[in-house]
């Protein structure tokens, strides 16, 4: 019977999903539970199992469309229509099976006809190929008998795709991986290293001169189209930047006590075998009590929430969004109750979230429902700068690096130089809700608690 693949919802604030991969095509065989597509949800990228085993007969969802939950996506047949469920020969050239069997089967030069034929039932399987070789059915595999055996390559169905798409032989980059399963992130790595190594290509006079193409991309630039995710910040930034009136409030931080604190915090950690905490995870914290003792910032603009007006919505909770850079988008994961936890709870989660978002696998619930954000670019030296709001949001906090300069300390009979450990930091509000008196108190409490952060014990 048929079997429609909708798009499913994939978070508790999921509306709408994007296409980005078909990781099968039209007519070939999928296995129930088997990654069918990766669909992007709030700049998260999910996998989306086969809800039945069948052959996908019909993609009803481009690459790059943006749906609605319960969108249809794509019709299957399962086994018992499309005649596979007696494991007889199929008809046509493919063969209902497994990626991991396909790759196997193409890595030892195996025709996946003369499997089926020797007494393996549909869909095949990885171990079916390798059971196949073992027992020698196949005369062509005697001679290969005494050789060694191709490596066994594990890849997710989305590095695979990348890989055949571009030509790229994965046992080159599981060899950086032995016995780990090669991700899309492992293989898009991989690429740019090549680009980046790979000489400057040179054309021929002649070649110039026939291509005017070449000359218009010369003067004019490439023409690069935005990736799906790349798409969505643009809008959601576009969104936020005409919607929401930004006011921008700056402020040094004298960070010597806040240095201090977070040595002798990680000094107790590390004797647990933890590393220190970070000077995120110690302004995620700082943050976090500003939230609560100015809990303004904390709220939302809503609109028409109110019969004929609008209104702040206030909350009660804390979640606190982290921008992550990764080799791929900026994502920014969620420490949920921030108000809740301490600074060594705080550092682990965040070193978690960061891990998850590098790898490429946060979860939606991960990446949704912050009430507040930090964007911390003082890894990149950046001393100061200003962040766009999230839409949802009232605020961001913009974080620069911690420089050491001379600064004048005491009163004027008493004053003297000297050399401090400093930090700029930078807050976007909504001028809707906060104007620059309540915003530059929430500043001034977020300052007093990182230049004396024993308030937060």
């Amino acid at each position: 019977m048929e079997k429609s693949l909708t798009m499913p919802k994939l978070g508790a604030t999921m509306t709408e999903g994007t296409v980005l991969r078909w990781l099968y095509e039209p007519g070939q065989w999928v296995p129930k539970g088997e990654p069918l597509l990766e669909v992007m949800t709030d700049k998260v990228n999910i996998e989306v199992e086969a809800p039945v085993s069948g052959r996908l007969m019909k993609v009803l969802a481009q690459e790059g469309d943006i749906l609605p939950i319960g969108a249809p996506l794509a019709l299957l047949v399962d086994d018992a229509v499309s005649g596979n469920s007696d494991g007889a020969l199929p008809a046509a050239r493919q063969v209902a099976s497994t990626p991991a069997a396909k790759r196997e089967a193409a890595l030892r030069g195996i025709d996946l006809h003369t499997v089926v034929a020797a007494g393996a039932s549909l869909p095949l399987l990885r171990e079916d190929v390798i059971a196949f070789v073992q027992s020698g059915d196949d005369a062509s595999q005697q001679k290969a008998s005494t050789a060694a055996p191709p490596p066994t390559i594990h890849a997710t169905p989305l590095a695979q795709k990348i890989a055949r798409e571009h030509q790229l032989d994965l046992v080159a980059v599981a060899e950086r991986k032995p016995g780990e399963k090669v991700t899309r992130a492992d293989v898009e790595a991989h690429l740019r290293e090549k680009v980046a190594k790979a000489p400057a290509e040179q054309s021929t006079p002649a070649e110039v001169s026939s291509s005017s193409s070449r000359t218009d991309e010369a003067q004019n630039g490439e023409l690069i189209p935005l990736t799906p995710v790349r798409q969505l910040i643009a809008q959601r930034m576009s969104q936020s930047s005409s919607t929401i009136p930004h006011i921008y409030l700056d402020l040094e931080v004298d960070m010597t006590e806040a240095e201090r604190c977070r040595l002798s915090v990680g000094r107790s950690l590390e004797a647990h075998g933890e590393p220190p905490p970070s000077v995120t995870a110690l302004i995620v914290r700082a943050a976090a009590a500003a939230l609560l003792a100015y809990p303004v910032v904390n709220s939302v603009f809503a609109t028409g929430v109110l019969p004929g007006k609008d209104a702040i919505r206030m909350r009660k909770a804390v979640h606190i969004g982290i921008a992550t850079d990764t080799a791929q988008v900026l994502l920014t994961p969620v420490i949920r109750d921030a108000h809740q936890q301490s600074l060594p709870a705080i550092a682990r989660e965040l070193r978690r979230l960061t891990l998850a978002a590098r790898e490429g696998k946060l979860t939606p619930e991960e990446v949704s429902g912050a009430t507040f954000t930090i964007s911390n670019l003082g890894m990149y030296s950046i001393d100061t700068f200003h962040a766009i709001i999230v839409p949802g949001q009232s605020a961001i906090l913009a974080v620069g690096k911690v420089t050491r300069r001379g600064i004048v300390i005491g009163d004027d009979d008493m004053a003297r130089l000297e050399i401090r450990p400093l930090m700029k930091v930078s807050l976007s509000v909504d001028h809707r809700v906060l104007d620059g008196a309540a915003a530059s108190r929430f500043l001034q409490y977020l300052k007093q608690v990182l230049e004396n952060p024993y308030l937060l014990v």
